[in-house]
C-alpha cells in the first residue's frame, strides 16, 4: 500500500502549519516501509500532535487546494480513535 515519506510529513507540520492528516489508506507508513523499519512515519506525526483520517473516499474529486474539510467525530476522551464523517466543501467553479 501506498504511504507518507517523513520529508512530506514535516513540510506539512512545519510549513504549512496543518493539524490533520487525511489519506485513503489504512495507515501512514506504507507497507514496504512498515514492513521493513515499523511504523515511523504514524508514530512521528502523533508525536507532533497531529490528528489522522485514515481510508478517506473520493479524495481524487478533491482539488489539491481551496477546499475546506470539515471533519465531524463524537468525544475523544480516553479514545484511540473513531470513526468520523468528513466533508469536502469545495471551490465555487469559476
Amino acid at each position: 500500500t501506498p504511504g507518507w515519506a517523513k520529508d512530506a510529513l514535516e513540510f506539512l507540520i512545519h510549513e504549512r502549519h496543518v493539524k490533520a492528516v487525511g489519506h485513503e489508506t489504512l495507515d501512514t507508513d506504507s507497507g514496504i516501509h512498515a514492513a521493513a523499519h515499523g511504523l515511523t512515519n504514524e508514530y512521528y506525526l502523533l508525536s507532533q500532535d497531529i490528528f489522522q483520517v485514515e481510508v478517506l473516499a473520493n479524495l481524487d474529486q478533491v482539488p489539491a487546494v481551496g477546499a475546506v474539510i470539515s471533519i465531524s467525530y463524537p468525544n475523544w476522551n480516553h479514545t484511540p480513535g473513531s470513526p468520523v464523517r468528513a466533508i469536502a466543501y469545495l471551490p465555487e467553479a469559476e
